[in-house]
């Protein structure tokens, strides 16, 4: 799998219209020697980030802790592999910088029909 950054950001399941507060999303869009387990937010600039994934929206997903299985262990839950619910989400990079992050359904409103599928 090898290192990567993430972005935490709070995004709505589109499954039980709920939103998934400080969702991790796993991102690999920049130079392998910038990914060192950083954490993102809406409004960050991305280091060193690669050409393909700059000035572009990008569909990439997400673990959704809203309709994922939960199971119960000794003081804490958890999502099982075989548990997890995965949905999409368009991220907008803006000259390094992490500009908006939208649904599919908010994206769809749009029309931009050109983005990066990661």
């Amino acid at each position: 799998m090898g290192m990567f950054n993430s972005i935490y950001t709070d995004v709505l399941c589109s499954v039980k219209n709920k939103i998934n507060k400080n969702t991790e999303i796993q991102i690999k869009w920049q130079e392998y020697e910038a990914r060192v387990l950083s954490h993102y937010h809406l409004g960050d600039v991305l280091e060193d980030i690669e050409d393909e994934f700059n000035n572009t929206w990008i569909r990439t997903d997400y673990i959704c802790d809203a309709c994922s299985k939960h199971t119960q262990g000794q003081g804490y839950s958890f999502i099982k592999t075989e548990d997890q619910k995965w949905h999409y989400v368009f991220v907008n990079i803006r000259q390094g910088q992490i500009k908006e992050i939208l649904t599919v359904r908010e994206f769809k409103k749009l029309g931009i029909k050109n983005f990066v599928r990661y």
